[in-house]
């Protein structure tokens, strides 16, 4: 049997990138459930659909065109010139096209202001994805990891302030993202000698480019799909539900970028699976088993039925989490990525029929099981499949998974609130030093 061992290591800041996209994602998480004592359930319903597009926005930029750029950067002899220009007018011409698109997609739940804001945000984001692409390629990975945290925190303190503040409502809330997409341009200086004159690189960088921001796309459509059509049916308490679902696509999004310049054998692949799922399992448990005390004291009356829609808001986080780490190893290979996008198409077709049908009853199981069985059938492509045999023929990794199964059905029988939080801190240490090695230095990752 093979060993992770001989997988090659991520600790040149990779770690802390992980950490810290993670902790953007709780940071996220708290801002949504802030907004529900600061927005009309109407407001809310526009601030979440808006805020669910930004998410695809973001997905495509942070994974498309940059991670092309950053593994040029990576290779010697590239020419820098070049291929940073090429990203840059890139960036920006794709992003023109997803700002038209998103922007006619907010007046379809929202008014015009949100319309604009979002618009805004979008084209903000154009530019800070050239620039995570180019600290990615040149290892800057602790930079990456401090932007990513400061964007967080820039981005809930100016909504915060526009909504609690100014009364500025949904359209405030969304400004929050403007804010912290600004962030994200502070590197421009570090490669603006890099950036000349729109020009057509070489035809493989486009082809490359284009397959990314293909793959990319079909996820965050995918992991668009049951907030935004819950903003068509009005349904908050669903849509705040699944603000906290999302929590576990931070962290595969944080695996994926650290992982990506690695995933060439199935060893990598399978330790990356390892890490996702080892904090993935977790979280969904933690959310599913979250006291109905502490959900209470979370969220004002109007989403109590949050509850309801948890458990399923959580598998569909972990699966979506899931899919994206998949889908990073067609990234890092050459093949079609035509699998993804009728994947994307059928999840789409088929969760927007249950929700029509069942309503949000509907759209929630559906999500969920859809979801589910995306990522059975990806699982048996030819650049996956080699990752899931090595991660499950490893006994340590099952006994890890096992551990982590048990300690969801710990939190399930800590019916008291302080025990439960107990239980989550103590375990949350404990899974994180399991997970990634930069947390666990002493530990040897041999097979027994």
């Amino acid at each position: 049997m093979t060993t992770l061992a001989e997988a090659p290591p991520v600790r040149t800041g990779a770690g802390w990138l992980m950490l810290a996209t993670t902790a953007s994602g709780l940071v996220n998480y708290a801002y949504a459930l802030l907004l529900t004592r600061g927005l009309t359930p109407a407001e809310y319903a526009a601030f979440a659909g808006g805020q669910a597009l930004l998410l695809v926005r973001a997905t495509i930029s942070a994974a498309g065109i940059p991670w092309i750029l950053a593994r040029e950067l990576a290779q010697p002899g590239t020419d820098r010139f070049l291929v940073t220009t090429f990203a840059f007018w890139a960036n920006l011409a794709l992003g023109g096209i997803l700002t038209v698109v998103i922007g006619g997609l907010v007046l379809t739940f929202a008014g015009f202001r949100e319309a604009v804001v979002v618009a805004l945000a979008s084209l903000v984001m154009s530019v800070g994805s050239t620039s995570m692409g180019f600290l990615q390629g040149t290892a800057r990975m602790s930079r990456m990891a401090a932007l990513f945290a400061l964007e967080a925190v820039t981005k809930v303190a100016v909504g915060t302030a526009l909504v609690f503040v100014a009364h500025l409502g949904s359209a405030g809330a969304l400004a929050g993202f403007v804010a912290g997409s600004l962030v994200l341009l502070t590197p421009l200086p570090l490669y603006r000698h890099l950036v000349g004159r729109p020009a057509v690189a070489h035809t493989s960088f486009l082809r490359g480019a284009l397959r990314q921001t293909r793959l990319q796309g079909a996820v965050a459509v995918i992991a668009a799909t049951d907030t935004v059509l819950a903003a068509v049916l009005g349904a908050p308490a669903y849509q705040a539900a699944s603000a906290l679902g999302r929590v576990p696509l931070f962290a595969s999004n944080a695996v994926a970028t650290a992982a990506f310049p690695l995933l060439g054998s199935p060893l990598s692949k399978a330790a990356a699976l390892r890490s996702y799922l080892l904090v993935g399992l977790f979280l969904t448990g933690a959310m599913i088993t979250l006291p109905a005390a502490l959900r209470s004291a979370l969220f004002p009356a109007t989403f109590a039925a949050i509850g309801e829609w948890l458990p399923y808001a959580a598998i569909l986080g972990l699966a979506i989490g899931l899919l994206n780490l998949c889908v990073s190893f067609l990234q890092a290979g050459t093949g079609s990525s035509a699998p993804v996008v009728i994947l994307a198409a059928a999840c789409l077709g088929l969760v927007a029929l249950s929700g029509a049908a069942f309503g949000v009853a509907g759209l929630a199981w559906g999500s969920a099981l859809f979801m589910l069985l995306a990522v059975a059938a990806l699982a048996f492509h030819s650049s996956v499949r080699p990752g899931w045999r090595a991660l499950l023929g490893c006994r340590r990794n099952l006994r890890d998974l096992s551990g982590v199964l048990a300690l969801m059905c710990l939190l399930g029988l800590a019916t008291n609130p302080a025990l439960w939080l107990a239980v989550v801190a103590i375990g949350g240490l404990a899974v994180l030093a399991l997970a990634f090695p930069e947390f666990a230095p002493r530990r040897g990752f041999a097979q027994r």
